[in-house]
């Protein structure tokens, strides 16, 4: 027994390729609303259920209702308990606990699987599946069904199916029994080929691959964030670094370590060890031969670090033979030239319409005034065709400066457009008179024009000191009415006239 799991642990440890989809039986996503089975719960599956299902070792249910078509694995070892005593931490009113649906993963799916040992970013898509000499392991404590859609060879070097070593002939047998098609789907003709260590790669023939395992990726990649992004051998994104690619005729160890150490010299001498990362594998293809690839990445964005010092060693790359294909500057591939455009724009109408405010608070600015009058003064708006012309409201004449001469008089070409009476009101009971008295806007320089309006506003006093001629009749409220009584003597002019007085 010792002897059996240290022969299975030994090639664990070189190259293996882990299940990592499919959620375990005992997990609460596994049930609907997230209810796990009780000991007093009945598990009860879905109608149809496309999967296979392996038990837990041990499980202690009230009952199982089985799909009309679905299939469960149990261990050897496994123990099922059914009317287990209650328990009051885990009761339902229902007593039923429904499974989910299951979903099946692809082969040819990078997501589908994991590598403990390589988790780098600057791993090739093809290299993230089973390679055609590694072991595949696949756990066994949840619901698995794989979906071998594009696959005509399923290729691997070792399979282990929840914890049992499958052989090639009785995975063959298997795929083409009714248990099979629930953990194979579509897996018609699908031959098996099992290899260890005859290849010069990850598989035998990478370019058969792209286009049914890049038919799974390309929805998911990144745009770029540089100018001039390569394409690694057996990669279905582009990506900002850059490649060596050397072709060789033979696949060894030694013409890998070589190039591994000369990066690694190359990064040390720059400091750069926290800051790049790089991964080195042999590429096979029928059609171009093999080559011996290195990818080279930056950890925290691209900033042209995986770049620059291999520029420097261009000369040892030539002479070797190597082809060296490097990204472009780094930019941000989401502003376009319509954004820039729209940037501008807004900037030139920002600018536009602060001159124009400026222009119009500070007339006196002698770097303003080129800029014309109607278009900071709405006053002069006009639209001839509507006959529409925007005038200012007098109500607002008292904001104008009244302390800079127009005090008395009308101002000509003033602001208002509107006389301003220098007398309010005339009271000839007093004799006083009250002058009008403008708002003195601070905003307004003052100084000369003060002086102008004092000298303005006491011709105006002596212009009311001066006699005045009155015309007219005259009103009853200022006029005193006198009466004298007048005594007239009417001489006798005949004799028939009789004498009166008055």
């Amino acid at each position: 027994m010792w002897l059996q799991w240290l022969i299975i642990c030994l090639p664990v440890a070189m190259a293996t390729k882990w299940y990592a989809g499919g959620l375990e039986f005992n997990h609460p996503s596994t049930w609907l609303d997230d209810h796990l089975p009780c000991a007093q719960d009945l598990v009860v599956f879905p109608e149809y259920y496309p999967a296979l299902l392996p038990l837990p070792e041990e499980i202690s249910i009230d009952g199982l209702v089985f799909p009309r078509e679905g299939a469960i694995l149990l261990a050897e070892e496994s123990t099922i308990s059914f009317g287990s005593p209650k328990n009051s931490e885990c009761e339902s009113e229902e007593k039923k606990a429904y499974l989910k649906a299951p979903k099946s993963s692809k082969w040819f799916d990078p997501t589908t699987w994991t590598d403990k040992a390589k988790k780098d970013i600057s791993l090739p898509d093809l290299e993230r599946i089973p390679c055609d000499d590694e072991q595949v392991i696949i756990k066994g404590h949840g619901p698995l069904a794989f979906d071998l859609e594009n696959v005509q060879h399923l290729r691997m070097g070792q399979l282990i199916l929840a914890g049992s070593s499958i052989s090639k002939s009785y995975l063959e047998q298997l795929i083409a029994r009714d248990l099979g098609q629930f953990l194979f789907h579509n897996a018609e003709d699908v031959q098996v080929e099992y290899y260890r260590g005859e290849l010069c790669g990850c598989h035998k023939d990478f370019e058969r691959l792209v286009e049914p395992v890049c038919h799974n990726v390309q929805e998911q990649c990144e745009t770029p964030h540089c100018l001039s992004p390569v394409r690694p051998l057996g990669s279905c994104c582009l990506i900002c670094g850059a490649t060596l690619s050397t072709p060789i005729n033979l696949c060894t160890e030694g013409g890998k370590k070589e190039i591994v150490t000369k990066i690694n010299s190359l990064i040390s001498q720059e400091n750069l060890k926290d800051q790049i990362e790089f991964h080195v594998e042999f590429v096979g293809s029928q059609q171009f031969g093999n080559h011996l690839q290195a990818v080279l990445t930056d950890r925290h964005g691209y900033s042209e670090r995986s770049m620059e010092f291999l520029q420097q060693q261009l000369d040892y790359w030539n002479r070797t033979g190597t082809t060296l294909k490097v990204s472009g500057r780094p930019y941000n591939p989401n502003v376009s030239f319509s954004s820039i455009v729209l940037i501008l724009f807004c900037m030139a109408l920002v600018g536009v319409v602060s001159m124009v405010i400026l222009a119009h608070f500070m007339p006196e600015n002698p770097y303003l005034n080129r800029i014309p009058q109607w278009i900071h003064d709405p006053r002069r708006w006009r639209w001839h065709h509507l006959g529409v012309r925007l005038r200012r409201n007098p109500l607002f004449s008292r904001f104008d400066n009244g302390g800079a001469g127009n005090i008395g008089g009308s101002s000509e070409g003033g602001a208002s457009g509107v006389d301003r009476l220098g007398i309010m009101a005339y009271d000839p009971e007093s004799g006083e008179v009250r002058e009008r008295r403008a708002f003195d806007n601070p905003m307004f320089e003052q100084g000369a024009a003060i002086e102008v309006a004092a000298k303005e506003s006491q011709d105006q006093k002596e212009i009311l000191d001066a006699p005045r001629m009155e015309t007219g009749d005259l009103d009853a409220s200022s006029v005193v009415d006198e009466q004298e009584l007048t005594e007239i003597n009417l001489e006798l002019c005949g004799p028939e006239t009789d004498e009166e007085t008055i």
